[in-house]
């Protein structure tokens, strides 16, 4: 095994034991620990619809407008929001190509949301992608794909065997 290997070993190891550590502190502690590995989204296909989510430890409003900068700036028209809710913002755009572009953004509390991007019809994997990666430079902080434990009500928070769904590291 070469230096650079083990060296990478040692600190994939020290990014698990903190994030263990952090997990039953849960609120924004555990999402700190999380945004320590980079950042990472979750991805779900229902019906062949493919939605990429991530949570950021960040208000609604600061989320909001760092996404139509993000839209901005990867050259997708801006078409306007909608506020479904004082806690659910729905946002939406068009790709030059055409592609309409939906996102959802949920208050979890008051400093954690929860931003919902689909590209196209069925989801465009990596514009997409490419949406959440640009939004944490924004904020300046990685995106978790875990939201923090204390939340979201057990009611609605997602199952851990959700069909279909998987965590895609934004690195």
């Amino acid at each position: 095994m070469s230096g650079t290997m083990l060296q990478e070993g040692r600190w994939a190891l020290i990014a698990l034991g903190c994030t263990a550590i952090a997990l039953p502190l849960g609120g924004c502690v555990a999402l700190v620990a999380a945004a320590a590995g980079g950042g990472a989204v979750a991805y779900v296909e229902n019906g062949g619809v493919s939605n990429y989510y991530a949570y950021y430890p960040v208000s609604l409003q600061r989320a909001s407008a760092a996404s139509q900068a993000t839209l901005q700036q990867m050259g997708i028209a801006y078409n306007g929001n909608i506020r479904k809710t004082p806690n659910e913002e729905l946002m939406e755009g068009t790709t030059t190509d055409g592609k309409t572009v939906k996102i959802t953004l949920t208050s979890m509390s008051t400093q954690v949301t929860k931003v919902n991007v689909r590209i196209g019809t069925l989801g465009d994997k990596a514009l997409s992608l490419q949406f959440q990666k640009l939004l944490s430079q924004h904020l300046g902080m990685a995106a978790s794909a875990v939201a923090p434990g204390s939340t979201v009500p057990e009611s609605t928070a997602p199952s851990n065997a959700t069909p279909g769904q998987q965590t895609i590291p934004l690195n």
